[in-house]
């Protein structure tokens, strides 16, 4: 006699699970309001700042605005208050997001600048208390001795947080978009590979 057998649904991999049925969209479904198409982003509200945690002192506030005064001081004079407001804002921000090590460093960057720039120009400290003029002076100075790592790492988180602005995205002619390849891939890295091809 021929014994029937029952064998339950597997997959072929043994180490993967069954995926349960799907359920069939109900009637009160259909008539739900749709979705957005795929093509627009979703935006999610999260907090900027991690609860917990310090961006700047007022002190270091105060520092990064009076070199980024000077910094970026044009020929028609110096960026407006309210552009020098946003990015103090965009740079405690950032550094409340920061890593230990990220803050600790961009400080020394700044304590050194308050003290050794106005000291390269024969002026005492703060730096915060000197002239534009004397500023900017002070930075080229220092810029040029055995301390410059100072100067160059304040100046390179300052200028990454000035050109996000769409102002200053403007004047230096980005539109925002991702400059696209100037010469076409050559046919043999194009297309699709079909084997594996060992390149010399």
């Amino acid at each position: 006699m021929r014994e029937s057998r029952t064998v339950p649904n597997v997959s072929a991999d043994p180490l993967v699970p069954t995926s349960p049925a799907r359920a069939l969209p109900s009637a009160s479904a259909s008539s739900a309001p749709a979705q957005p198409p795929a093509s627009d982003p979703i935006q999610l509200e999260l907090p900027d700042r991690v609860l917990g945690r310090a961006g700047l002192s007022l002190r270091q506030r105060e520092t990064a605005r009076a070199v980024a005064e000077a910094l970026f001081t044009r020929d028609d004079g110096p960026p407006d208050a309210a552009r020098l407001d946003w990015l103090c804002g965009d740079l405690d921000h950032f550094f409340a997001q920061a890593g230990e090590r990220a803050k600790l460093g961009f400080a020394l960057c700044l304590l050194g600048i308050a003290i050794l720039a106005p000291l390269s120009i024969l002026k005492l400290p703060p730096f915060r208390a000197l002239s534009r003029a004397h500023r900017a002076e002070a930075l080229e100075r220092l810029e040029k001795s055995a301390f410059a790592l100072a100067v160059f790492g304040a100046k390179a988180v300052l200028c990454i947080l000035w050109y996000e602005h769409p102002a200053s995205r403007a004047q230096i002619g980005h539109d925002g978009a991702c400059m696209g390849r100037r010469e076409p891939l050559p046919a043999r890295l194009a297309a699709p590979a079909t084997k594996l091809e060992v390149i010399r």
